[in-house]
């Protein structure tokens, strides 16, 4: 693993000295770059990430602008620039470029012939991208006596070029405040919703003839409520039992009626008519039992479905003699399902109280929340586990897509408390270096810094931040471990900053 990772930093470095070198030739004729000006901006739609050299009148200099497109962080590719020039006396004047010198780089040469505080408007028009960006402050001087010059500092920003990033997946967002709210970690697993969970049994000694079962259903098919499912040719005893449980329905039936209409003409007694009901209805049962399974048909008995749903194994094979009582089919509609929630008994309080809860199931990168999946509390365990120490806390909710899965663990998030708003940023943004908690934060378009960090609660993706990062700072979501390959290097042109 060390090797790997030292030739992963060898690999970057290489690449970011290529780049470094790019970026050389084409600043060639500006000014030393302590003495020019970088900005970083951001647009809803675009990042600008502009050097220039010290401006001095009748001199030519050359603007380098990097265009990000923020809806995926890679490089402008196409569109025309406008650069427009206004100085505090209202004159102006404007350059166009018609498409990047190369992908995500515009090069501009401009002269100014007056001195003074400019505002730089720069118009982007393009298929992939329109957008406006004003930057102020673009001051030019009369000489290169007025211009100060500065002496080079050590930093220890990390330098991690828009080459480098728009070759990866890269992305980054500022720090903001959101509600979060404090929860209780627990485990759980996905059921099956008894109504919407059927094993279904043979009625009736058999066999399972193959010239009768040609359209048999397949593990995986779907069926409905009173689909045949298979057809059993009955054994003598089998198709006699089930002659007999009609026969006696009848007769009850029969019987019942005979008793009721005497007692209505006072003939009978109301003993005798309520000992007529109870046999009917005791008869009435086992005949729509069996109804309820079998239908007779032409070749036997088609077995029905008893719920709509899908065939999730088949526990026989064509030619087997089955007997009364055999399992034959599990069907399972997964349409709505069952979370049991195993929740510490020290916190008896929470599973009493909690109405809502996120889980992210095995196999998951994303969580899901009962409440979006139009779900409920159904009901708390009145005992506790004695081997875990856990009580039951069950919830119902839909199955968005059919994805997920009866049987999965999950990790579950009892929501406690009340919402209340914190400095937050994505997980994805958090990096683990040797038991530190890290973030990476983007100082301005190619300079980056590492923060450690003092965490709180996780809610719904975020991570609070109790110490490290500020509101409104850059922090890298996406890349984040390319940007620490960076950090890593030895080399001079990574890890100090600025390297044009």
């Amino acid at each position: 693993m060390k090797r790997i990772l030292i030739a992963a930093v060898f690999i970057v470095s290489l690449q970011l000295i290529s780049c470094t070198n790019d970026h050389s030739q084409e600043q060639d004729n500006a000014k030393n770059e302590l003495e020019g000006t970088s900005v970083t901006q951001h647009t809803e739609k675009t990042e600008i990430f502009m050097e220039y050299p010290a401006l001095v009148i009748n001199e030519e200099a050359k603007f380098l602008i990097h265009l990000t497109d923020l809806k995926d962080f890679k490089a402008v590719k196409q569109g025309t620039l406008t650069a427009e020039f206004t100085n505090e006396n209202g004159n102006k004047f404007s350059i166009k470029e018609d498409k990047p010198a190369r992908d995500g780089i515009y090069i501009p040469t401009v002269v100014f012939k007056e001195a003074g505080n400019y505002q730089m408007t720069i118009s982007l028009v393009g298929n992939q991208v329109s957008d406006k960006i004003k930057v102020e402050n673009v001051i030019v001087y009369t000489s290169e006596n007025e211009v100060s010059s500065k002496d080079h500092e050590a930093n220890s920003t990390i330098s991690f070029l828009k080459e480098q990033q728009w070759k990866i997946d890269f992305a980054n967002e500022p720090v903001t405040k959101r509600k979060m709210q404090e929860f209780v970690i627990a485990t759980g697993e996905i059921q099956a919703k008894p109504e919407l969970f059927s094993k279904v049994v043979s009625p009736i000694q058999g066999i399972v003839l193959s010239k009768n079962n040609g359209g048999l259903k397949t593990v995986g098919s779907f069926v409905k409520k009173g689909d045949h499912l298979l057809n059993i040719s009955p054994s003598a005893d089998a198709s006699e039992n089930i002659h007999r449980i009609k026969n006696d329905y009848l007769l009850a039936k029969s019987e019942y009626e005979r008793v009721e209409t005497l007692y209505n003409k006072q003939l009978e007694t109301e003993k005798e008519l309520d000992e007529a009901r109870s046999d009917f209805e005791s008869k009435q049962a086992s005949y729509n039992s069996l109804v309820d399974q079998i239908e007779i048909t032409e070749n036997g008995y088609a077995v029905i479905a008893p719920i709509d749903g899908y065939i999730e194994q088949i526990h026989f094979d064509l030619g087997n003699q089955l007997d009364s009582g055999q399992e034959l089919f599990t069907i399972l509609n997964p349409k709505r399902l069952i979370l049991k929630t195993n929740v510490p008994s020290s916190h008896f309080e929470v599973a009493n109280n909690v109405t809502d809860v996120c889980f992210k199931p095995e196999g998951f990168n994303s969580e899901f929340t009962i409440s979006s999946l139009n779900g409920k509390k159904l009901s708390v365990g009145a005992s506790i586990n004695l081997q875990n120490r856990t009580i039951p806390v069950y919830f119902e909710f839909n199955n968005p897509k059919k994805q997920l899965r009866v049987g999965m663990f999950t990790e579950v998030h009892l929501r406690i408390g009340n919402k209340e708003e914190f400095i937050a940023i994505p997980e994805s943004a958090v990096i683990n270096e040797d038991g530190l908690k890290t973030a990476y934060v983007q100082l301005e378009g190619e300079a980056f810094e590492k923060r450690i960090l003092k965490t709180g609660i996780i809610d719904d993706g975020y991570v609070q931040v109790l110490d490290g990062l500020k509101v409104g700072e850059r922090v890298v979501t996406e890349g984040a471990y390319q940007v620490r390959l960076a950090e890593l290097s030895p080399d001079s042109a990574i890890g100090h900053g600025h390297a044009h």
